[in-house]
């Protein structure tokens, strides 16, 4: 027996090698590529078509939703919809922020209504949004094919506000309603810096991890609402 760490002779090591290249030739040669071909256009027209695409996929999708067509109907589509939660504290996005996003003072609206707000300040975390009943936030998109809306997390965006509430109330202006997830790719900008994480939230979270039984809100909020603002 040779000692361990000895090589093969020369020779062995030819055929060896020999043994690997017949091989290798006689094996078959894989298929020829066959072009792919791009999947077929499915985006929508117009800012009509696409709103009606969005909320025919969050009707299948379970989500509730209204449409705003001035910031007055805005305020009191989520006053109706945060008093139905039976909320007593309302954690929101950056004041600034959410303004900006979407026109509409949500912070004034909440309040107004005489009701506790969380808001988190810049990128520090906030504990005290497990406070809170519902959770309200803009979008960077939403997407007509899914009935999916888009958040981006940042400074005075945090993702807690719209997973650790029971409730989830998006506030989407219709300028923001794309075709798919194609089109909202297309829109971003590695020169103008990407957002620190993209969501996707098609409904609210479920599971059937166990025993396939399905259970709402395991993961995040049990009801997820949309009001969509059509004068922007």
């Amino acid at each position: 027996m040779k000692p361990f760490g000895i090589s093969a002779p020369r020779n062995t090591r030819r055929a060896m090698f020999e043994r690997l290249e017949k091989a290798l030739c006689d094996a078959p040669r894989p298929p020829k590529r066959q072009p792919v071909q791009a999947a077929p256009d499915t985006g929508l027209p117009d800012r009509d078509a696409l709103l009606a695409a969005f909320l025919g996929n969050l009707d299948a999708a379970g989500v509730s939703h209204a449409t705003a067509g001035n910031p007055d109907e805005a305020a009191g589509a989520m006053r109706a919809f945060v008093r139905a939660r039976e909320a007593q504290c309302v954690a929101i996005w950056e004041a600034e922020v959410l303004t900006g996003l979407t026109g509409c003072d949500v912070a004034g609206v909440v309040r107004g209504m005489g009701l506790g707000v969380v808001m988190p300040y810049g990128e520090r975390p906030c504990p005290d949004t497990a406070r809170a009943e519902v959770g309200i936030t803009g979008a960077a998109a939403a997407l007509a094919a899914t009935g999916t809306v888009v958040l981006t997390s940042g400074p005075g965006m945090p993702r807690s506000v719209s997973i650790v509430p029971p409730a989830h109330l998006a506030v989407v202006p219709q300028s923001r309603i794309l075709p798919d997830l194609a089109a909202y790719f297309a829109t971003l900008s590695p020169v103008a810096g990407l957002p620190a994480a993209i969501h996707a939230v098609s409904g609210a979270s479920s599971t059937g991890d166990i025993e396939f039984v399905y259970v709402r809100g395991a993961h995040g909020p049990v009801a997820v609402h949309v009001i969509v603002l059509g004068w922007l």
